[in-house]
């Protein structure tokens, strides 16, 4: 009998309005470190179709610990950008470039997971 490790994707919650939106995190060990993947799920309970934010090696050899930057990193570039209450196309690419600069000034490598067979998700 084979057993599986079952564990829920992580996720954060974030309101803009009165809308919460959700963006998904997900960490993969690529070797010496943690690959960390945030994506932007959309507002809570319409299921939007997910828009890729951003994918960097966060410096740690934890998935928890890499979910912690996430956090800290998401936070950051909220406080960044000022999102409209429907959160647009325009709203999104803007998180996504401020996510992108705060994950590099924290000291972390942007990484493009599909950038080879192994380190494909």
């Amino acid at each position: 009998m084979s057993v599986s490790l079952i564990r829920p994707a992580p996720y954060l919650v974030f309101a803009v309005g009165p809308f919460m939106h959700r963006v998904d995190i997900v960490t993969k060990d690529i070797g010496a470190t943690i690959g960390t993947r945030l994506t932007y799920a959309g507002v809570c309970g319409l299921g939007n179709r997910p828009v890729p934010l951003v994918a960097y090696r966060p410096g740690t050899r934890y998935p928890d610990t890499a979910e912690e930057c996430a956090v800290k990193h998401l936070s950051a570039a909220l406080k960044r950008v000022q999102l409209s209450n429907r959160v647009d196309a325009e709203d999104v690419a803007a998180l996504a470039r401020s996510l992108t600069e705060v994950v590099q000034e924290d000291g972390c490598r942007l990484w493009d997971p599909s950038a080879t067979e192994e380190d494909s998700w």
